[in-house]
This record gives structure tokens, sequence and C-alpha cells, in this order.
């Protein structure tokens, strides 16, 4: 297994005396403690002493800019997603100020509290809870360890420092070979982090809005079409059934009629027949 490292790049550095070195150097070597602390929020919280110093240290400065790696004594895929959450913390604070006359450091903690990464896993919760701790010892006077530790944040907060995670193959090398970690990409986790009061966010392309689809018919207008289709079809069937009588009535008229005209056949030959034998009986006599 690779050691892992934090890599804290502080750019547009001023000479930097020993006075300032020593500052820098401490509060690293603050977080890198409190990065090894945050898997394991139960136990206590050492930022001096055997367990929490860094295996090795490297410092360099070109230009203006100070680099400095910090080589800790961790193999766990705990620590190295502590490590990614404390550097997307500061990367989220990096380009504005975070330091506040009126509040003072309670709002300072307040702010990289509402900065801090707002994943579910256990490591996340436990920064923003540490954040949330040393916010409360500022209000309550109290001079704590884990004040100390959450100050040291706020320096490199307020230095814009870069912090990036990195694996190196052997601590105890006389040149140090590093691998840039990719938290996301190894682990497949996600670390979200809000933006900052002040951020303008960037701006969304537009969307053409989606034509909404035509509402499907209901179940009701179902039925008051079906009813409406069956009523049809029965006043069909009636006016047929109607039609029908009528056409009977018609033809037994018709029937009638006929039969009427041969009974009146019947009794006008009858007549005449009649009328022809009297003829004969009265020239007889």
């Amino acid at each position: 297994m690779q050691e892992i490292a934090i890599r804290v790049r502080l750019r547009e550095q001023e000479r930097v005396g020993l006075a300032e070195y020593e500052r820098i150097v401490g509060s690293v070597a603050t977080v890198a403690a409190l990065t090894a602390w945050l898997p394991t929020p139960d136990a206590r919280l050492v930022i001096r002493g055997r367990g929490a110093e860094p295996v090795r240290l490297e410092t360099v400065s070109y230009g203006s800019t100070f680099e400095m790696l910090v080589v800790l004594d961790q193999r766990s895929a705990a620590v190295e997603r502590a490590a990614a959450a404390v550097a997307a913390l500061i990367e989220s604070v990096r380009h504005e100020h975070v330091e506040d006359d009126v509040s003072g450091v309670a709002g300072e903690l307040d702010r990289l509290d509402r900065s801090a990464p707002r994943g579910r896993s256990a490591v996340e919760r436990s920064l923003r809870a540490f954040l949330e701790g040393a916010r409360a010892d500022v209000l309550a006077r109290k001079s704590t360890t884990r004040l100390r530790a959450a100050s040291a944040l706020v320096r490199l907060a307020e230095d814009a420092a870069e912090l990036t995670v990195e694996r190196v193959e052997d601590a105890l090398a006389s040149e140090l070979t590093e691998q840039p970690v990719d938290v996301l990409a190894d682990t497949g986790a996600a670390i979200v982090v809000e933006p900052v009061d002040g951020v303008d966010a960037p701006d969304e392309p537009e969307v053409e809005p989606v034509p909404e689809p035509a509402p499907a018919p209901s179940s009701k207008s179902k039925q008051q079409d079906s009813g409406k289709k069956q009523d049809s079809g029965k006043k069909k069937k009636d006016d047929g059934k109607k039609s029908d009588k009528k056409s009977d009535k018609k033809s037994d008229k018709k029937a009638d009629k006929k039969k009427a005209d041969k009974k009146s056949d019947k009794k006008a030959d009858k007549k005449k027949a009649d009328k022809k034998s009297d003829k004969k009986k009265s020239k007889k006599s």
C-alpha cells in the first residue's frame, strides 16, 4: 500500500522569513493531523506528538510560489477521503477572503462550516461536526485542541492555499515518487460543496421548452363516449323498428283495400246477375 501525502501550494508569496515559515509548517502539520483523525472522531484529537507527526515533510520555493509536501503515516482509504474533503473545503473558499472583522473567529468558522462538503459519508459529517464544535468553543471562550486545529484551517484558507492529495511509493526513499490521486474516479464517491456567498454561479445554457404531450382521455370520457355510441345504436335500432311497423301497417291497409274492392266487385256481379234473371222471367210471362 502507498502512503498518503498532502501537497500544499501557496502562490504570490513574498520572501518567506523564519517566523512565516514556522507558521506555515505548523498550520500544514496541524491540518495533516486533523485529516488523520477525521475517520475516527470518537478518538482523542492530537495535533502534536507521536502518531500525529508526519513521516516526511519537504518544502520548496520557486519565484513567488511556496510548496510543501507532507507525507502521512497513513494508508487507509478513509484517511484519503478525509484529505480530499479538507482539500475541497479549502478550495471552496480559496478565492474569497475568509476573515470577517465583525464576527471574528466565530464568523470565519461559520463560513467554513457553510462551505464544507455536504456529502453523507462519515468523514464529511465528521468534518462538519468538527467545525460546528470549534465555533461553539469560540462562543464559549474555550481554548481547546479542536479550536487550534480549526484555526489552522482558517489560516490556510486566508492564504488561498491549494491542496492536492497524492500517493507516495516509499516515504524513506532519497527521492520521492508521487502520484496524484483522483478520489472521485478511484472510489466513485462524490464530494458536494455548496457555493460560498458572493460567488456567482455559472450561467446555465438556455434549454428550449419541450412541448407537453396531449393529455390521454380519462376513463370517464371513455365511458361517456361508449355510452353515446350505445345510445346512438339504440336510436338507430328503434328507428328501424318504427319504420318496419309503419311499412307493415301500410301493407295491411293495402290488403284491406284489396279485400274491400273484391267484395264490392262480387256484390256488383250479383246485382247484374239478378237483373238478367228478372228480365228473363218477364219475357216468359
